[in-house]
């Protein structure tokens, strides 16, 4: 994939700022997926102002059909386009707000930091949310309010009565087996070796600054660090169900990479609220 966009990227454009709040970017996202976090750090790293519409899982898929064709988030709308894929919105965000850049100049800079965001995307992101669901999905309360934290009330109380049902729904949408659960290992493993052969003297992993190499490796991991710089509610943070993800985190090196990124990176949000935007 990052061969095609070394082809395709055009020369970025700075746009004009939008004036009205209602013509600014938005995004559709979901509050605790790994790859939603992705697509809203590089919409708060560049500080662009945007407002967000956040989904409860499973009712996003008739959104996202609406908007794109597809049946996942997260999804930006600029300029009247809807764009779906993480890897897609940093690509146009890119091309539309150059500063400051997620993309090294250095062609060979690029063409790492692109490889690395697209292994991370595939060889990772996947298996950490396989991992992630797999230790939460015993515990009700915590499943819950990570995944659904705006749940509150008689719909809270009726979720959790039907809890049991939704677990069975998960474990079979997402094919979470023994087997399944083994192999996840084996890809956090392989991204680990991945982070550790790339990371240079720098802390990063491509030259000396901040990259979408390195954005896309924290964020897809960040429900199961949950870094205090996370935007959302984080339940899971020092949870006991959690604790072997963290340690194996820890053995790869990556549970303190993924702090200090995120206490080094994860600034200021550039959302606009709802009501601002009103």
């Amino acid at each position: 994939m990052w061969f095609r966009r070394m082809i395709t990227a055009h020369p970025a454009v700075e746009p004009e700022r939008a004036t009205d709040v209602r013509d600014l970017p938005v995004l559709w996202h979901l509050k605790v997926s790994n790859y939603n976090e992705k697509a809203r750090w590089a919409l708060d790293y560049k500080q662009i102002p945007h407002r967000r519409r956040a989904a409860e899982p499973g009712k996003h898929r008739s959104m996202a059909k609406a908007l794109t064709g597809g049946n996942t988030f997260p999804i930006l709308v600029l300029d009247g386009h809807a764009i779906g894929d993480s890897t897609s919105i940093i690509e146009t965000l890119e091309r539309h707000y150059p500063e400051p850049p997620l993309y090294p100049s250095d062609p060979g800079d690029r063409r790492r930091a692109l490889e690395l965001e697209d292994f991370f995307d595939e060889e990772l992101g996947p298996y950490a949310r396989l991992l992630f669901l797999h230790h939460t999905l015993p515990d009700a309360r915590l499943m819950l309010a990570a995944f659904l934290p705006d749940l509150h009330g008689p719909r809270l109380a009726a979720a959790r009565i039907a809890f049991p049902i939704l677990r069975r729904r998960i474990r079979a949408q997402f094919q979470i087996t023994p087997g399944s659960v083994a192999s996840a290992h084996d890809k956090l493993a392989a991204a680990g070796a991945r982070f550790r052969s790339a990371l240079q003297p720098s802390g990063y992993l491509v030259g000396n600054t901040f990259s979408v190499a390195d954005l896309t490796l924290a964020a897809l991991v960040a429900p199961l660090v949950a870094p205090p710089e996370f935007p959302y509610p984080q339940p899971q943070r020092q949870h006991s169900r959690v604790a072997p993800l963290r340690d194996a985190l820890a053995r790869e090196g990556l549970l303190p990479w993924t702090r200090e990124i995120y206490a080094r990176h994860r600034g200021k949000s550039a959302y606009i609220s709802h009501q601002a935007a009103s």
